[in-house]
């Protein structure tokens, strides 16, 4: 006949490993091997060991383990730089800063590499730093493949956590990723511009392209938004500027919102300011203008009308959620999942003064 466990009277009372090792009726030993995920304990031994840290309501004293081993742990952040043609870079900084604050007390630091987004021998020369240094986890914008693909193999015969942020990498094997569902987003783009226009009035779809973009979740993006639409008799056409100046994009645009007088809703997959620009400059008021990014002048111009819905990627939560993921994973040996996607919030005129 089994023993039955004592009540829970945890009120005011820390809660230690001989408390977990009583309620779970086990020794001290297999306890502190499942706290430290060091194996050695048989499944069914483990979870009633996991079922009394719950019942009991167990937190560890991280900063106490922390002062008595002086352990401190140190992420390398690969992120492109902001400028003044891609300034959505910018807002992350906000993300890590918190992070820190929360963390730093826990021996939680971070060294930023910066690399250009469109510049292939950049993201080289930021992987070649990082991979120098003596780091504990990363968290990266993985743009090139070739070059992420050799920081992963890296940090994997060093058994070193690698999470993706803002763009994903298909069957590379990191950690976790975070961001948005690009081929969602582009739907909910598709499904809004549905509800505006009437059945026979076109699309356009804009891509701004550089020499050596490589943001393959731009394409996932126009790919939701065609999906939508694929047993429709939508028409939509496709525009990829390609290594334009302003003045050569503004030009072609022009002219082909006034050679396509049909076209009614355009969806950017990336820098929208800079179709927004266009528009405001040449007067153009009755074509509905849908991207992303909460950045300055992307508020600016949904706030004049310009732009009437923005898709907001949470850059600053994507930050913010990246440390904190590695500090649980290596620090508080928790598992950590495949992906977290960001919800998909469209902002607007009425309800951008609501948001933060």
């Amino acid at each position: 006949m089994k023993k039955k466990r004592k009540a829970i009277k945890t009120k005011n009372k820390v809660i230690g490993i001989k408390d977990i090792a009583e309620h779970a009726q086990v020794s001290i030993g297999p306890v502190d091997r499942v706290l430290h995920n060091r194996g050695g304990v048989s499944e069914a031994t483990r979870q009633r060991i996991l079922k009394a840290i719950e019942e009991l309501g167990y937190k560890p004293n991280i900063l106490a383990s922390r002062l008595k081993s002086g352990k401190v742990y140190t992420f390398a952040v690969l992120i492109p730089k902001a400028t003044k043609k891609i300034p959505f870079w910018q807002q992350h900084q906000e993300g890590f800063d918190r992070a820190l604050k929360e963390l730093e007390q826990y021996g939680i630091q971070i060294e930023v590499f910066h690399f250009y987004q469109n510049k292939e021998q950049s993201f080289k020369q930021a992987v070649d730093k990082a991979i120098a240094g003596n780091f504990d986890g990363f968290l990266i914008v993985p743009i090139f493949r070739k070059e992420s693909d050799r920081l992963i193999l890296h940090c994997k015969d060093q058994g070193i956590p690698v999470i993706f942020f803002d763009s994903n990498l298909q069957e590379v094997d990191a950690l976790s990723f975070i961001g948005q569902h690009s081929h969602d987003s582009g739907k909910l783009a598709a499904d809004i511009l549905h509800h505006c226009l009437d059945p026979e009035e076109e699309l356009l779809v804009v891509r701004i392209v550089e020499k050596e973009d490589n943001h393959s979740h731009f394409l996932a993006r126009e790919r939701g938004f065609n999906n939508f639409f694929r047993r429709q008799n939508r028409i939509i056409h496709h525009y990829a500027a390609e290594n334009l100046n302003d003045k050569a994009l503004k030009a072609a645009l022009v002219h082909f919102i006034n050679t396509h007088n049909r076209v009614k809703g355009i969806f950017v997959s990336n820098a929208i300011h800079k179709v927004a620009s266009i528009f405001e400059e040449e007067g153009i008021h009755n074509v509905k203008l849908i991207g992303y990014d909460l950045i300055e002048e992307n508020v600016a111009y949904l706030k004049k009308g310009v732009i009437n819905f923005l898709i907001n990627q949470k850059p600053q939560y994507q930050a913010y959620l990246g440390i904190k993921l590695l500090y649980e994973y290596l620090v508080l040996k928790r598992p950590i999942e495949k992906a977290y996607f960001m919800p998909l919030d469209i902002l607007m005129k009425t309800n951008i003064d609501y948001y933060r």
